[in-house]
């Protein structure tokens, strides 16, 4: 599992820790507070601040530094004034330890512990109807396995898959695809397995021949029940009119 692990809801703990702000002039100027955690050792959590004025990253605080780095003449001058304010030193000194250093048990705890069930979805690709794609979506933690299956038998040849990619949201997709032989209907199915089942989930491929079967057996169905309530109407009025 990957070993970066941002604070999202720094926000919450520190008033501080995301200022935005507005001058008369309508400019604005905010931070993102942020802890990397590369493992489990408090000793080494990097914290970060990247200072922004209209979008653009003017300074960043770097506790692996030690101090501020500007990159817009604005921002050389505000580090070399933030660097020299031994209040400032001092403070994010202590925002590391407080904020960072201290949550790195729970962070791993939390997300370790976390699980989101993978969304699924199989369907013939676009463009291309002999090729089947089984889909994973939005799941975590990472490792996931995918595997297709031809009449309860696992399919192992014309079977490719791509790498397991991240959304950006600490969630995850991965994708698997199935070369179909023409002419054969086989029953297709597709078996997910992951972390946050507790069992392997199999999700089956209706071709458009058995949609069309089933639609066929439907429309059956609904003309012999319509045809059972019509001679049952017919049975009972003529018993009626018999009776008069």
């Amino acid at each position: 599992m990957d070993r970066f692990r941002f604070l999202l809801f720094l926000c919450c703990l520190l008033p501080s820790v995301a200022d935005y702000s507005k001058d008369q002039h309508g400019y604005f100027m905010f931070s993102d507070f942020l802890c990397y955690l590369p493992s489990r050792n408090p000793k080494e959590v990097q914290y970060l601040i990247d200072w922004y004025f209209n979008m653009e990253l003017t300074m960043q605080y770097n506790s692996s530094v030690g101090g501020w780095t500007g990159f817009t003449p604005a921002g050389l001058i505000t580090a070399a004034k933030f660097n020299a304010d031994k209040h400032d030193v001092v403070q994010r000194i202590l925002e590391r330890e407080l904020v960072c250093q201290r949550s790195v048990e729970i962070i791993y705890e939390t997300t370790e512990t976390a699980k989101v069930e993978p969304n699924v979805s199989l369907q013939t690709v676009e463009d291309n109807d002999s090729t089947l794609e089984c889909s994973a979506l939005d799941f975590y933690p990472k490792h996931i396995r995918l595997t297709w299956f031809s009449n309860g038998q696992e399919v192992t040849e014309g079977v490719t898959f791509s790498d397991v990619l991240p959304n950006g949201d600490w969630t995850y997709q991965a994708h698997t695809y199935l070369t179909l032989t023409p002419g054969k209907q086989d029953h297709i199915s597709c078996m997910v397995q992951h972390t946050s089942l507790k069992e392997p989930k199999i999700y089956n491929w209706e071709s458009s021949k058995n949609h069309t079967e089933n639609y066929i057996i439907g429309g059956v169905c609904a003309l012999l029940l319509g045809a059972v309530f019509l001679c049952g109407g017919l049975i009972h009025y003529k018993l009626r009119r018999r009776s008069f």
